[in-house]
């Protein structure tokens, strides 16, 4: 009994173990196929990427293709005015790369420069034809505009300076530079040397010349700078590419010196922060390449700029000068005078910029106050706007005060003027600016009534406007200029 249950057990022990067996087998298949999907996949995967990476290359470089043409097309203009600039900039030195000493002397050198010409008309002169009686012509506005922009009614080279440039570097602590004019500016940037040439008619002048060391002193360093130098006073520069308004003002032109022989001294390495910066000067005095007297001016220039938007500076210069207008000067007469600036960018309100210049001036025993002290001031207020990226326009209201006649000649002993000034700047191809401006004088009562009256101090003095008939010459207390300046740059 017990073997017929175990053959009848058989057949149900078969069907277990066939079935495990198939089971086993099912489930190495499903592992079989899966390894194979993911060895296939990870194969088709490098397959594609090594398509799309083709592709894609492929795709990149047709559009850089495009994009250079393009980018090529809109910068050809802007790319060969820096190579012709980095040519400039290195053709003296490769011309003298033969010379060991030319060669040094020119190494790391940088030439710039710039173009401008001008046509100006002076409204008060309009209809008058003899220079004589204050009509339009050559120097017919150097009453207010002495340093330039002083011819009527004619086109005029202004400016074509050249400039040469080697700053000085930690790695070359020797530098110098040298700027040179030619034109109507060059006639009167510097003009007292042993005599009193105030009536030099050059059409070349030697703005500046200077050697500059930087020198190691206690662990820093002191720009030391010896030569003919531009002055560090005031807010305009003589250069009028470098000015919101194309013509100087009055200020400038009556209230300031504009050019040095001396030495500087920059130490501001030794001012407990970069925001500070100072500069002290010993000098032959007021635009004077050979001194005219037995003594030194010594100034400073001290600047403050705590970020990018904000600046504001106090410069300094006193010396026995005299009034400035004498072939020998009085040693015993002091001339001192300070000068504050300040620019701010306002951060309200885009694109918008302001600018202050103040200035107050002592002289001994000058101008009209014989045996004491005169006196001069001077205001000026800026404001630039940027209506575009290539167009700005600028405006300048200045008073300058002379009531002491110590400033004269320029605008008449004991007398005072206002100006308001706007030029519209318009910039085409960073190289060239076109610069259209009006601007109004007006002058006080006590300038004299005569063209060539002598002043307190024996020069001549100008007023405007038109001689009559029988050759007096009328009031002229107030003008209007329009000047069109163009300016190219190099």
């Amino acid at each position: 009994m017990g073997k017929m249950k175990f053959y009848l057990l058989l057949p149900m022990i078969a069907v277990l173990a066939f079935g495990s067996v198939s089971f086993a087998q099912s489930t190495d298949m499903d592992a079989l196929k899966a390894e194979l999907r993911a060895e296939l996949k990870a194969e088709l995967k490098q397959e594609l990427l090594a398509e799309l990476k083709s592709e894609t290359k492929a795709d990149i470089q047709e559009a850089t293709i495009g994009l250079r043409d393009v980018l090529r097309a809109d910068f050809k203009d802007e790319i060969r005015s820096e190579i012709m600039q980095e040519d400039i900039s290195s053709a003296v030195e490769n011309a003298l790369e033969g010379s060991a000493i030319m060669g040094g002397l020119f190494k790391g050198v940088t030439a710039t420069g710039f173009i401008d010409v001008n046509f100006m008309y002076n409204l008060a002169n309009h209809g008058t034809t003899d220079e004589t009686d204050g009509s339009g012509g050559r120097n017919q506005n150097d009453s207010i505009n002495f340093i330039g922009e002083n011819d009527d009614n004619t086109f005029t080279l202004e400016n074509f300076a050249l400039f040469l440039d080697k700053e000085v570097t930690d790695d070359h602590p020797i530098g110098w530079q040298m700027h040179t004019y030619w034109g109507e500016k060059a006639e009167r940037i510097t003009f007292n040397g042993q005599q009193d040439d105030t009536d030099k008619n050059d059409r070349f002048a030697v703005v500046t010349a200077n050697m500059s060391w930087n020198a190691p002193v206690l662990g820093k360093h002191v720009n030391i700078t010896m030569g003919k130098i531009y002055t560090w006073i005031g807010y305009e520069l003589v250069e009028n590419i470098g000015n919101a308004n194309y013509t100087h003002g009055t200020v400038y032109n009556n209230a300031i010196p504009f050019t040095h022989m001396g030495m500087s001294f920059d130490v501001s390495e030794f001012l407990p922060s970069d925001k500070w910066g100072l500069t002290l000067y010993l000098v032959n005095g007021w635009d004077s390449y050979i001194d005219n007297n037995d003594t030194k001016s010594y100034g400073a220039y001290l600047t403050y700029a705590p970020n990018d938007d904000f600046f504001i500076s106090l410069a300094t210069i006193n010396g026995g000068e005299g009034d400035g207008f004498s072939s020998r000067h009085d040693e015993g007469d002091q001339t001192f005078m300070y000068d504050i600036v300040a620019t701010y960018s306002l951060p309200q309100v885009d694109k918008l910029s302001l600018g202050f210049n103040w200035d107050h001036g002592r002289v001994q025993n000058g101008g009209l106050n014989t045996g004491s002290s005169a006196h001069w001031w001077a205001m000026v207020y800026y404001a630039m706007y940027d209506y575009t990226d290539n167009q700005q326009g600028a405006f300048r209201y200045e008073y300058f005060d002379n009531t002491d006649g110590a400033k004269a000649p320029i605008i008449g002993a004991g007398g005072s003027m206002w100006t308001a000034t706007y030029t519209h700047n318009i910039t085409i191809a960073d190289n060239l600016m076109l610069r259209p401006e009006v601007r109004y004088n007006r002058y006080s009562d006590s300038i004299g009534d005569t063209y060539g009256a002598a002043t307190g101090n024996g020069m001549q003095s100008k007023t405007h406007g038109r001689a009559d008939e029988n050759g007096n010459f009328s009031r002229g207390d107030d003008e209007v200029i329009l000047a069109f300046g163009a300016e190219y740059v190099f």
